[in-house]
């Protein structure tokens, strides 16, 4: 997949979740794709993940901010950092960290993130 296309879908998955739309995030797997988030919920297939979208928009989660940092392609798989901000049950989470994008068919096949357990901070001795 080459780096143009890569970044679009990228893009278009996060822009989805932005804008609180599940077609959106959907248009850009694979049917028998694998979405790992952060703490470990793993979703298998297009209907799960489904399930699993309007389920959290559902219960008034919302993604407040979803800043991608980086993006570094290689062939079939990317690599995302990113800087997060979300709403669920009326606290806010900030997390940073990456995703491992897999590519198929021109769609995401997998997607597995990691997040930093703690914020950066400026080492002094």
């Amino acid at each position: 997949m080459n780096h143009k296309a890569a970044r679009q879908l990228v893009e278009d998955y996060v822009n989805g979740w932005r804008n609180s739309d599940p077609q959106k995030i959907l248009s850009t797997l694979t049917p028998d794709c694998v979405v790992i988030e952060s703490h470990g919920p793993t979703y298998h297939g297009h209907a799960v993940v489904q399930r699993w979208i309007e389920s959290w928009f559902a219960e008034g989660s919302r993604v407040d901010r979803w800043d991608i940092t980086g993006l570094h392609c290689m062939d079939d798989t990317a690599v995302f950092e990113w800087d997060f901000l979300c709403t669920v049950e009326e606290k806010q989470y900030q997390l940073q960290g990456i995703s491992i994008v897999e590519f198929e068919e021109d769609k995401i096949v997998a997607l597995r993130e990691y997040r930093r357990t703690e914020m950066p901070f400026a080492w002094s001795g």
